[in-house]
């Protein structure tokens, strides 16, 4: 029988390591034009193929971009990966284009509506594309967010295995990280409170209510934003009940494929199938619950982070089974309440964890941003309105919603990323501006650059080429040509049906 997880930490001296988790971030984000309304410029066609591009793709239509940001170890960083590619985003926008900060989209005519309907030319997910805009309504398939992938250090990993004495390790890291995606579904709710930010309504959504009262604290995070149908809720349970549920629905034809799946947290491997998980085990949860936050210019902060970390950290430790009654029920209660207003249980229950998570930051010597972290969630459960969707709906317009305030933020983060001194500055600013001019050209090209304090490897399937950072560069007829160069082969990750002009 396994020892106590907190019993191995402490005698393997393994604290350090529940706080050196890795993040990569994913976010949802739409151009729209400077009044508003929806940006019907093409995809920019300085990027390369959304297809093989690992960072810059493109969601439900070509105007919602989504940034996938490699991961990297600690919030700091991983915000940081973020904002370079959206650095990078800003460059490439028309003169009359910005990136809209919040989840639900600003209001759209019915013109706007349609248009976004068939404004895709990735022709690869044209299927899967009309499928979800038939099954979900446009407005809905039009909401953004955050999906922050997580994963634990390795070495705590190999550790808390080889302590328990069991001879499959896939079996032993589902087991761990279902735990970990069980608790969270069990304190959504709480996630929700914090960090909820779409509290308005501007373009109908398919299935909605008529009467819902607005503001609310996150529609995107209630049974009536994004989520499946109620009648197609795929249970936490048990991660095997969890699994055949999703294997029947896809034969039944009531999901596309696994993707279709909407859960707040999903685990995922490195295949894109069920086997692949059972066979190789989880490498990571995928949270798929966040509001874009628009007082981050990234669209999450480091805070948000270092809470679920520090959260994730102590559910893994603690010797409890996630209370999943009435979980949804929570969730939905705090997300369609006025963002102003808090339940007492969500104050009470709220407090009473975090009086438990001080006390494991402390016990473990947590740094100090996971105590400054609990700190800002103290706050927010003490009065909400300091929370971002009570602090969101102050700034509403007369008629209720969001426009102005959203066209102020999105003018303020495009000025801030325009005034950068160089290409990738939030990042690697250390970086001398050649190397930062190399390094963004592999990435509009869809290359990978793995970066460290003095040198960088840009990668392309098997091919690598190795960078000292303060070497001599020539670019003389510009990055993206010198970068093809080194790679010609990277002609052939290049769709033509991606520069379709619309």
């Amino acid at each position: 029988m396994m020892e106590s997880i907190e019993a191995i930490i402490q005698q393997q001296q393994l604290a350090g390591k529940l706080f050196g988790g890795f993040f990569g971030l994913e976010v949802e984000q739409h151009r729209v034009l400077t009044n508003g309304k929806l940006s019907r410029h093409p995809y920019p066609a300085a990027f390369s193929s959304r297809r093989h591009n690992p960072y810059l793709k493109t969601d439900f239509c070509d105007n919602m971009f989504e940034l996938v940001a490699p991961p990297v170890q600690g919030a700091t960083a991983a915000v940081q990966n973020l904002k370079y590619l959206q650095q990078i985003v800003n460059d490439h926008l028309a003169a009359d284009e910005r990136i809209w900060p919040l989840s639900i989209m600003a209001p759209l005519s019915a013109d706007d509506l349609a248009f976004a309907t068939t404004f895709n030319t990735r022709q690869w997910m044209a299927d899967y594309h009309d499928y979800l805009g038939a099954k979900y309504g446009i407005a809905r398939e039009l909401m953004a967010g955050v999906h922050v992938n997580f994963s634990l250090h390795r070495d705590l990993i190999a550790a808390l295995f080889a302590a328990s004495g069991q001879s499959d390790l896939a079996a032993f890291k589902n087991h761990l990280y279902f735990r970990l995606a069980q608790g969270f579904v069990a304190h959504r709710w709480l996630f929700t409170y914090l960090f909820g930010a779409s509290p308005v309504l501007a373009n109908p959504l398919k299935g909605m209510p008529d009467n819902l009262a607005f503001p609310v604290r996150s529609l995107r995070s209630s049974d009536f934003g994004y989520t499946n149908f109620s009648s197609e809720t795929i249970t936490y349970s048990s991660l095997g009940a969890q699994l055949d549920q999703l294997k029947r629905f896809v034969a039944e034809g009531k999901f596309y494929s696994l993707h279709e799946f909407y859960g707040p947290v999903r685990l995922k491997s490195g295949g894109a199938n069920s086997d692949d998980l059972i066979a190789h085990g989880t490498e990571r949860l995928e949270f798929r619950a966040f509001d874009l936050d628009p007082l981050s210019r990234a669209g999450i902060s480091n805070d948000t982070l270092n809470f679920l970390e520090v959260f994730l950290a102590y559910w893994l430790v603690a010797d409890q089974e996630a209370d999943l009654t009435e979980a949804d029920e929570k969730n939905q209660a705090v997300a369609l309440q006025h963002p102003h207003q808090e339940f007492d249980w969500t104050k009470e229950r709220g407090l009473a964890l975090l009086d438990d998570l001080d006390a494991f930051v402390a016990k473990y010597g947590a740094p100090k941003e996971y105590q400054a972290a609990l700190l800002f969630a103290r706050r927010r459960l003490e009065d909400p309105r300091l929370t971002i969707g009570g602090q969101l709906i102050d700034k509403a317009d007369p008629d209720g919603g969001l426009l102005s305030y959203g066209l102020k933020i999105a003018n303020s983060h495009h000025d801030w990323y325009k005034s950068m001194a160089y290409p990738l500055q939030p990042t690697i600013a250390t970086y001398p501006a050649p190397a930062q001019e190399l390094i963004k050209a592999a990435i509009e090209l869809g290359i990978k650059a793995k970066v460290t304090q003095n040198s960088f490897a840009l990668i392309l399937g098997d091919h690598q080429e190795q960078y000292a950072a303060n070497q001599a560069f020539d670019l003389t007829n510009g990055a993206k040509q010198a970068v093809l160069v080194a790679f010609p082969e990277q002609v052939n990750y290049t769709d033509q049906v991606d520069q379709v002009q619309v």
